[in-house]
């Protein structure tokens, strides 16, 4: 079995705190890792001379060699409230120069076209189907590229987050579906169900998980449903 780096091993514990919840089913997940992925160092540096991107200290920080890593999971029977999510991620490496460009509208608004070439998803959700994505922007020049989110309807944020930043809000959330609207611009007064859901994550999940802080996300949350 290959050796995990520390910070690979944190997320093994993130899968391990869903599959060990009761209050959790967990219906599939994705830990493999990817034998081609070298050491933090070298596979940033094969990223950077071919994209351009002199990428931030950051991303040495949370390197991983996961081909997938991930987890796709319900509230178990017999809860109270209902609650799902799902989040699948892969090597930088692999994502940022082994993904075809994504195809993600039709119908190109101009800033669509300038935007949808430069997008590398990084996050999805294959189990659930619910077309979600996370996508990291390839610019040259760029230190600290941008975060996108896409729900599917037309509808794309930038996310007030960077790569490690969405690395981390996603150990919080687990996942759950959603969680991406509280990092951008956009109401949830008109969306009840997302607010419901983020409400029922941040009501058990203190409980369920105790080592996460989830104040920030509350705050979150609070604006994004005074927001109009």
């Amino acid at each position: 079995m290959t050796d995990l780096a520390p910070y690979e091993q944190t997320w093994i514990d993130i899968l391990d705190e869903l599959r060990n919840c009761p209050g959790i089913k967990v219906h599939n997940e994705y830990r493999e890792i990817d034998p081609d992925i070298e050491d933090a160092e070298t596979s940033l540096d094969v990223i950077s001379r071919a994209t351009g991107m002199p990428l931030a200290a950051s991303f040495r920080d949370c390197h991983f060699r996961f081909e997938y890593l991930g987890s796709a999971w319900e509230s178990a029977e017999g809860q109270d409230h209902f609650i799902a999510g799902e989040f699948c991620l892969e090597a930088l490496e692999n994502a940022v120069l082994h993904q075809r460009p994504l195809e993600l509208w039709a119908d190109l608004t101009p800033e669509q076209e300038r935007l949808q070439p430069e997008l590398r998803g990084i996050d999805g959700t294959p189990e659930w189907g619910t077309g979600h994505l996370a996508a990291l922007r390839v610019q040259p020049g760029v230190a600290q590229p941008e975060i996108w989110f896409d729900n599917t309807n037309d509808h794309y944020y930038r996310l007030d987050l960077d790569y490690r930043g969405y690395l981390d809000a996603l150990r919080v959330t687990k996942g759950t579906f959603g969680w991406q609207y509280l990092f951008t611009e956009s109401s949830l007064r008109g969306d009840a169900s997302t607010a419901r859901r983020l409400r029922t994550m941040l009501e058990l999940f203190p409980t369920w998980f105790p080592d996460h802080d989830y104040d920030p996300f509350r705050r979150r949350l609070d604006l994004a449903l005074k927001r109009r």
